[in-house]
């Protein structure tokens, strides 16, 4: 018995040694976990900031940066190799390093972009996170100034609906969506997502927002236009501004002035003439035209744009949309869209607007000479029995002193994606 009294203590001993090393690898987990933690934190907040460092990139509002660009305003110009750069976000435990690398492609028609994110982790080792992607020297208007509208035909968005229904419009449902042309106003055109056209208009007494809108909220809005209209066409676009000598059509550069309401006025333009079997009829080899007088529909349609109410200022552009309501029983419209709102002429004090205009699918033999008979979707001088909304009718507004530009035509091979061309439309 004498001989066994220490064991206890031997055994108390051996369990607390035991017990020791269970300690020291728990501790060393937990040292783990957190910095394991910790650094899942630091790469999620570094793979932010390199994600907006190439936002900021991809989002360049002009091509190349002028004397009159706001220096708040990116440019493609602007995409080249900086950095590092010192960045600390908000709640954060490190100071991130924010790189570019950009290499031009030999003819700069796009930039090959890496972003460098690093840092230095809990246990003072470096870490990093890199972003690649590259960047195409297309202006960003592309779309919006000289993008072609096919003609209305069986063509849908990703969201199923018609192309011609503004990006902004909201789907209700499968059949409408609701657009508010006019903010200020809550006015809201319904349209048809089949069609494209506008079916119907009301206003929004109670104030509510288009993005919480459902289609309960404009039950009252359906088929209810003016008159004996049962439908009424988008006609919508954008107005830039270029005050250079030449003009610049490409990246226009200058601010918007204030402008008087969208018009419809009357016009000639010219059709096909076709014959008994309805096939154009060409006199040697050339089409023969019909010439037809264009009369502004009744009532005039409601325009709507968010022009500057005084000068000078920093907006680069107007948007404007029209509701035009055709013929209730031909169920088309005619006439000539014009600004007004500004000093019209040739004297370097006066403004000259020309229309974003081409032969963009190919066809040239179906317009005159003179370029003023193109297909409705080519934005012509006159618009001609248009049986569809129209989007991407486009101005571009110079000095009365200059004369509307023209660029080269679409040439894939020479890096040409898109036709700048203009033609002049007033005065």
């Amino acid at each position: 018995m004498r001989r066994q009294r220490g064991v206890t203590l031997i055994e108390a001993l051996v369990a607390l040694l035991v017990m020791s090393f269970g300690m020291l690898a728990l501790v060393g987990l937990m040292s783990n976990l957190r910095r394991g933690a910790d650094l899942a934190k630091q790469r999620s907040e570094a793979m932010r900031i390199a994600r907006a460092e190439l936002t900021t990139m991809r989002t360049f509002s002009q091509r190349t940066r002028t004397g009159v660009t706001p220096a708040t305003v990116t440019t493609y110009s602007d995409i080249v190799s900086q950095g590092p750069v010192a960045r600390t976000p908000p709640d954060s435990n490190t100071t991130y390093n924010v790189q570019r690398f950009v290499t031009p492609l030999p003819d700069d028609s796009a930039r090959q972009i890496r972003v460098t994110v690093s840092w230095t982790d809990r246990a003072n080792e470096t870490q990093f996170v890199n972003l690649d992607t590259v960047v195409a020297a297309v202006d960003p208007f592309f779309n919006v100034v000289v993008g072609f509208t096919p003609p209305a035909g069986p063509v849908t968005q990703p969201s199923n609906r018609h192309p011609a229904i503004p990006t902004g419009a909201k789907k209700l449902n499968d059949q409408i969506s609701a657009f508010y042309p006019d903010r200020a106003s809550n006015l809201i055109w319904i349209f048809n997502n089949l069609t494209g056209v506008i079916t119907g208009k009301c206003t929004n007494a109670a104030g509510i927002l288009q993005s919480v809108l459902v289609a309960a909220d404009v039950d009252s809005c359906k088929n209810n236009l003016v008159g004996n209209n049962t439908v009424g066409y988008l006609l919508s676009g954008v107005i830039r501004f270029s005050y250079t000598d030449p003009p610049n059509p490409t990246s226009p550069g200058g601010t918007a002035i204030p402008l008087g309401p969208m018009a419809l006025v009357a016009g000639n333009y010219s059709l096909p003439h076709l014959d008994g079997q309805g096939a154009p009829v060409f006199s040697g080899g050339n089409l023969v035209l019909d010439s037809f007088a264009a009369t502004p529909p009744t009532p005039p349609p409601d325009c709507f744009h968010d022009a500057p109410s005084a000068a000078p200022s920093a907006q680069p552009f107007v948007t404007y949309n029209c509701i035009v309501y055709p013929d209730p029983v031909t169920k088309v419209w005619s006439g000539k869209l014009i600004l007004t709102g500004l000093s019209v002429g040739t004297t370097a004090a006066d403004y000259r607007v020309c229309r974003y205009s081409a032969d963009y699918n190919g066809n040239g033999s179906m317009f005159s000479a003179d370029f003023k008979r193109l297909e409705n979707e080519e934005h012509p001088e006159v618009y001609g029995r248009v049986s569809t909304s129209l989007t991407r009718q486009n101005f571009l507004v110079i000095r009365g002193d200059t004369s509307c530009p023209t660029a080269p035509a679409i040439d894939f091979s020479a890096s040409v994606f898109a036709d700048y061309s203009t033609l002049q439309l007033q005065p």
